[in-house]
């Protein structure tokens, strides 16, 4: 078969046998991550689709409310860039996605929308070419945009059709394997009952502080070897890239946390039916009860049925609280 040969991956779109067999890759590694390994995840999208086209540049951030973008993980060029957060306004390229969810190509404005915003990459270099993905949440047989994933280049029109659908189709890989992880953690949590849960539960504050301390701990240990000097046959270099990864995984973990509801909110949301959580997820972003009926595809009154149930079943009068108990931060 040659090069340039046709093949279906996933009956919605066909590749190039070199791409096709870089998705399959990706797919089978994605499928046997270890839960929880965010940083390898998104590593492993970016690395594939460098397969594909040039990636100067890339990023995966998540909306956490109607202003704020947090975004674990940064790649410019050869290294990782500190994760964090930042604001957003509704005229950018993030409240562009999030309004049409739909990809966002360079060429669809020579860059207006992408260069408007926050820079990422080489500031003093523009970008040539883009591409932007919405993460998609599935939502009662619907979909939300949770956040978005770019890759950029300073070559100009590096980026083709063929890129897009695979960026695409490597971007909903993603949210189902995040789904299945939050999914998998409900599910566990059903095990527990409500009065003999820890306080090692996640998203709490003694569960932040035992997640990074255990991170630091072995790092520490790590860094102690080295100073007391490496035994024979020991990789240095190893053990420092080893460090290094360590680092950025926790850079990742500790700004996913923004995104994490506290423990009292999670305990919450399980006493909501699936709609219920959806709907209480769009009042934590801020939207108004004809906003959720237009998202939802629902009346108005049936929206404000479902926030009342939700404000009743919280123990709160102000839509304001919900957030507050969902997103603290």
């Amino acid at each position: 078969m040659g090069a340039h040969t046709r093949c279906v991956t996933d009956g919605s779109a066909a590749f190039s046998l070199a791409v096709a067999r870089a998705l399959e890759t990706a797919d089978f590694s994605i499928r046997h991550l270890a839960p929880g390994d965010h940083r390898k995840l998104y590593n492993l999208v970016r690395v594939t689709m460098s397969t594909v086209a040039p990636v100067d540049s890339f990023y995966i951030a998540f909306l956490r409310d109607e202003h704020m973008l947090v975004i674990p993980y940064v790649y410019d060029g050869q290294e990782h860039e500190h994760s964090g957060f930042q604001a957003y306004g509704p005229e950018g390229l993030t409240a562009w996605i999030k309004k049409n969810a739909r990809p966002y190509r360079y060429a669809s404005d020579q860059g207006r929308l992408l260069h408007k915003g926050h820079t990422f990459g080489d500031h003093e270099r523009l970008s040539r070419d883009a591409i932007v993905v919405p993460l998609l949440d599935p939502v009662d047989g619907g979909q939300r945009v949770a956040g978005l994933a770019s890759m950029l280049t300073y070559q100009p029109d590096a980026y083709g059709d063929e890129a897009v659908l695979a960026f695409e189709w490597l971007a909903r890989r993603t949210m189902r394997a995040l789904a299945r992880e939050r999914e998998d953690a409900h599910e566990m949590a059903g095990f527990v009952e409500r009065g003999e849960r820890t306080s090692l539960t996640h998203g709490s504050v003694p569960g932040v502080v035992e997640m990074v301390s255990h991170a630091l701990g072995s790092m520490k240990e790590t860094i102690t070897s080295l100073i007391q000097g490496p035994g024979d046959g020991v990789d240095s270099k190893g053990t420092l890239r080893d460090l290094l990864e360590q680092c950025e995984r926790l850079q990742t973990d500790v700004a996913e946390l923004l995104l994490m509801p506290t423990t009292e909110g999670g305990d919450l949301l399980i006493t909501l039916t699936p709609r219920e959580r959806e709907i209480a997820g769009l009042i934590a972003d801020g939207l108004s009860n004809d906003q959720i009926a237009t998202r939802l595809v629902i009346s108005e009154k049936t929206a404000k049925t479902h926030v009342s149930r939700i404000l009743r079943k919280f123990g709160v009068r102000q839509r304001s609280a919900v957030a507050a108990k969902l997103r603290p931060f």
